[in-house]
């Protein structure tokens, strides 16, 4: 199947894009008394020395002012169960009652309970990109959750959920020797000798 060539504009870039699958993070940072959070698949990691992650964070965001006067902040990785979650900090519309939400003090800023991983982080740097800030953390602090949770996706502009795959039997693996003909041969002291070099 071949491609289909699209207009150059916002709305096929996002389109494209939407078919990068992410995961799905809860940004936190808090100053003071002051705590805000912002749903986020603009997520990478940048450097494993020194260890820098980034968050994209579109610049009419509240939270741009707290993570500029905190200096920190943290990534909470979300669960499949943390959906409602992840709507309530989008500004989303979602079923049911509110979310319970659970934070603690932590290094970066508040860590949400039940979430699959945290990363703690120290802003670096704040780089001016289009209608986003790409905010660089260095990581201070990690932390690994409910590691039999599955994660929250986002793919095509949708909430996603991992879907298992079929089992299937294990193949017995092949029988080398009988394949390229070959035997194994003893020495008179019964040690095999090297294995055969077949380039």
């Amino acid at each position: 199947m071949g491609f289909a060539e699209l207009s150059l504009d916002a709305t096929s870039f996002r389109r494209v894009m939407g078919l990068f699958a992410t995961g799905v993070g809860l940004v936190t940072a808090q100053a003071g008394t002051r705590m805000h959070g912002m749903t986020a698949n603009a997520i990478t990691s940048v450097s494993l020395d020194p260890l820098l992650v980034l968050v994209c964070v579109g610049k009419q965001a509240r939270l741009v002012p707290l993570l500029r006067e905190a200096g920190s902040f943290a990534l909470n990785f979300l669960t499949r169960e943390q959906e409602r979650v992840a709507r309530h900090f989008a500004g989303q519309a979602y079923d049911g009652p509110p979310p319970e939400i659970h934070f603690e003090p932590w290094q970066g800023g508040p860590r949400l309970r039940g979430s699959l991983a945290a990363v703690g982080c120290r802003v670096e740097q704040i780089v001016d990109a289009g209608d986003h800030w790409v905010v660089i953390g260095r990581v201070v602090a990690l932390a690994e959750g409910a590691s039999e949770a599955e994660p929250l996706l986002y793919y095509r502009g949708r909430y996603r959920r991992l879907a298992a795959l079929e089992e299937t039997p294990p193949r017995e693996a092949p029988d080398l020797l009988t394949s390229v003909g070959a035997a194994l041969y003893y020495d008179e002291a019964g040690e095999p000798e090297p294995p055969l070099d077949w380039g």
